[in-house]
């Protein structure tokens, strides 16, 4: 089954933060960094809002925990940097680019109420595997510091060890290793990899 992936967000309490113009600046700087590790294309739409398409479907949840562990890990002191994100997975598009997944993506972060992460789909076996951990993960980030934040997100992005990283932050391999493990860094890496395998499964159905 040929199929696509499309993330569409809003940037939580925009409008409350002391710079707003920082904030969308900094998720514009996000999207434009991580464009190039996971192959989309993004565009930012309303100030706050953006959407995201990924070339690579299978990619989509792990791109989706990576680019709000960055904006967490830049936050200014006192305020917090974070998006609400609605991940949508469907048939490819035949024609034109505003196809299934646009749709479920876009109608589903238009009806996330309480979560911050969802993924949306008309595919029932990925909703019943992907729903339930989808939502523990979400509440994972929610709690995430900046600096485990920043941790995660150094770790899933250069693939690095822990004595590399540790040499990266300018800290010591024990407190990196304390703070990938506040984290929750090894079940999201478990999370990450197996909703990979899920959709390519869909993809080779």
């Amino acid at each position: 089954m040929n199929i696509s992936a499309v993330i569409t967000g809003d940037l939580i309490d925009s409008q409350s933060v002391q710079d707003t113009h920082a904030y969308i600046a900094q998720l514009q700087a996000q999207l434009q960094e991580l464009a190039g590790i996971y192959e989309f294309k993004a565009e930012q739409y309303r100030g706050d809002g953006f959407q995201i398409t990924l070339n690579a479907p299978e990619r989509a949840f792990e791109c989706a925990v990576v680019l709000r562990a960055g904006l967490i890990a830049n936050s200014p002191e006192g305020e917090r940097f974070d998006a609400r994100i609605a991940i949508g997975i469907g048939a490819a598009p035949s024609v034109n680019h505003y196809g299934e997944a646009f749709v479920l993506s876009g109608r589903g972060l238009d009806a996330m109420k309480k979560t911050t992460l969802g993924i949306f789909s008309h595919a029932q076996q990925l909703l019943d595997r992907t729903e339930l951990p989808t939502e523990f993960v979400a509440n994972i980030i929610e709690s995430w510091t900046r600096v485990e934040a920043e941790t995660y997100f150094l770790h899933a992005t250069q693939q690095s060890s822990q004595k590399d990283l540790a040499k990266t932050l300018g800290k010591s391999r024990v407190t990196v290793h304390k703070a990938l493990q506040r984290a929750n860094a090894e079940l999201i890496d478990r999370y990450i990899e197996r909703t990979r395998v899920w959709v390519q499964e869909l993809q080779d159905a």
